[in-house]
């Protein structure tokens, strides 16, 4: 990197010769004589460097470093006087210089300045990326310090920039959705809108009307023009959430906005044209999905130009104190109270293999808050009580009731598909499309 120099000395010829050197090592240099010049001059430059003479006519070397130092703190400076004394050293140090050198002074011993002012700006640059990166994760609550979670992290920067699909792999709590919000908001779509929709969360028909829209009196219920989350999205980024529940009629679709730029609502006969990037996600192996025959191949090929694996939480445990630490701190300033932690409790944590990720680890934190009282000291026995590595309650998912459900009506209508689908209130071709989803044929057997 070619750093800026300002040199601000009113001997023309110390001048000179330190513009010289400069320039030949490489450096963009700026030379005054006038220090109220350099002054002038220097938010329009923004150097890296300044070198400062000491005295000077109409503004001392001092307080040209004074009126530095408080326009940039971070500028680095290198007094050059021929009167070093003790007290000028003193001085000089008081108002932050963070190098001096009295004249005559050999090139070799600013060469020498100038590699410690480079080290110290590397090392400036480093920690200031460090923060930023740091500010960047704690934003989208994308904590940790494991290689893994780094990875993930320079992945998401480097697609960010770029207007192309991507599909976030992770287990259920690992936080695809803040990921596909961290490139999102680090995109150049990022002041417009970020719309998330689950696609297990629903039925197929309801999804459709959600993405695509609908026109007035497309269905019962349909009183009034709805445009669909493609077109709230417009200019933005949609996020799919499982993707791979999406019906083979809604991969149809999803294909022909990624290949056309266009979507139908329900009910309309006129394409309208649409902006948005499209994000997906899923807890399932994707490219299995499309050898069995379950996922288009060109839809999955489509979305799948970048992919980014969110590692769980079991295997990057080292991140796991850092987490507890932070959701620690949310929840004792939401709730008010401040707790002390036992070193045994972190390490029980780091011995759990939190099924649920990172989403288990920030409800059980939330709970021990609660739980535990002001002032108190968090023991092992207290993550007991919130249920910490206790055999948790299984809750069966709306598809697992619904496929239960029709099980047993086939099995009380004696496997008669046409007389089962008028018991669920559903079409027969919706009935074959759930069996076949199910992986339910004709045969009683597969019951």
């Amino acid at each position: 990197m070619a750093y800026k120099v300002i040199v601000v000395d009113d001997d023309r010829g110390i001048l000179a010769s330190l513009t010289k050197f400069l320039a030949s090592s490489g450096y963009q240099v700026f030379p005054f004589e006038d220090p109220a010049e350099a002054l002038k001059a220097l938010g329009d430059i923004a150097p890296h460097l300044a070198i400062i003479d000491l005295r000077m006519p109409q503004i001392s070397g001092m307080d040209l470093l004074s009126a530095i130092k408080k326009s940039d703190p971070n500028i680095y400076t290198i007094i050059i006087t021929a009167y070093g004394t003790m007290e000028s050293v003193i001085e000089a140090m008081r108002r932050k210089a963070d190098d001096f050198l009295v004249k005559p002074f050999k090139m070799q011993e600013m060469e020498s300045a100038l590699a410690r002012a480079e080290k110290f700006l590397a090392l400036k640059e480093e920690n200031i990326k460090l923060k930023e990166e740091l500010d960047f994760l704690k934003e989208y609550e994308i904590i940790g310090k494991s290689q893994a979670l780094q990875e993930v992290l320079e992945k998401i920067k480097k697609i960010s920039p770029f207007d192309t699909t991507c599909i976030i792999y992770g287990e259920t709590g690992t936080g695809k959705e803040l990921v596909a919000r961290a490139i999102h908001y680090n995109s150049p779509r990022k002041d417009k809108a970020f719309v998330a929709i689950n696609m297990a969360a629903m039925p197929e028909e309801l999804v459709e009307s959600e993405l695509f829209g609908y026109k007035k009196g497309a269905f019962t219920g349909a009183y009034s023009d709805y445009p669909g989350l493609f077109k709230v999205a417009e200019g933005g980024t949609i996020f799919l959430d499982e993707i791979s529940e999406a019906s083979p009629r809604l991969q149809a679709k999803l294909l022909r906005v990624l290949d056309h730029k266009v979507v139908t609502p329900l009910g309309g006969t006129k394409e309208e044209k649409v902006d948005v990037r499209i994000l997906t996600a899923t807890n399932r192996d994707l490219k299995s999905l499309v050898n069995e025959g379950k996922f288009r191949e060109d839809l999955y090929y489509r979305l799948n130009v970048v992919s980014i694996e969110i590692p769980p939480l079991r295997e990057r445990k080292e991140d796991i104190e850092i987490l507890f630490n932070y959701f620690l701190n949310r929840y004792s300033k939401k709730y008010g109270k401040k707790l002390k932690v036992k070193e045994e409790v972190l390490r029980s944590l780091e011995s759990y293999d939190w099924p649920g990720n990172v989403r288990e680890l920030e409800h059980m934190v939330e709970q021990l808050v609660i739980n535990t009282e002001e002032g108190a000291t968090v023991e092992e026995l207290d993550l007991r009580a919130v249920s910490l590595r206790a055999p948790e309650k299984h809750f069966k998912s709306l598809r697992e009731v619904e496929e239960e459900y029709i099980k047993e009506v086939l099995k009380l209508t004696a496997y008669d598909k046409k007389k089962a689908s008028e018991i669920l209130g559903i079409d027969l071709s919706t009935l074959y499309r759930k069996l076949k989803a199910m992986d339910v044929y004709s045969k009683k057997d597969n019951l």
